[in-house]
């Protein structure tokens, strides 16, 4: 499955392939319908192009456009509005959590609880060689 859009020179573009180098990096192929004729382009980008990318999946279309000034700038269809790219994108951590503030509270209170069962542990452990029992 592909993905297609527009540009404002009413050039169209698939985009054939996003391949996810995670927490790093990303490699794109994509058909440009150029008025000379269809070409396959490649594009890798760089980390902190990918940092960029947060969640705004039009990021990759504004990135294609921006690598081959011919193309201008993404449009909503053939002769349509141009695609705003999310103005709140900034580079992110990838270790970010993917929890949600209560899953990261539970996992905060059952690490505690293990290291307290591990503290119990440890105090069982040195009574049991103190009296000789292990």
């Amino acid at each position: 499955m592909f993905v297609e859009f527009f540009t404002s020179n009413n050039i169209r573009v698939q985009v054939l392939e996003v391949s996810v180098l995670l927490h790093s990096r990303a490699f794109i192929q994509a058909y440009l319908f150029l008025p000379t004729g269809l070409t396959l382009f490649k594009l890798d980008m760089s980390p902190e192009e990918y940092a960029n990318w947060g969640a705004d999946d039009n990021y990759i279309k504004h990135f294609i456009c921006s690598k081959m000034d011919i193309l201008g700038t993404p449009v909503d269809g053939e002769g349509g509005q141009p695609i705003q790219t999310s103005t709140a994108i900034v580079s992110q951590d990838d270790t970010r959590s993917v929890h949600n503030e209560a899953d990261i509270q539970r996992i905060n209170s059952l690490q505690q609880q293990l290291d307290e069962q591990a503290q119990k542990l440890k105090t069982i452990t040195e009574l049991l060689f103190k009296q000789g029992s292990l």
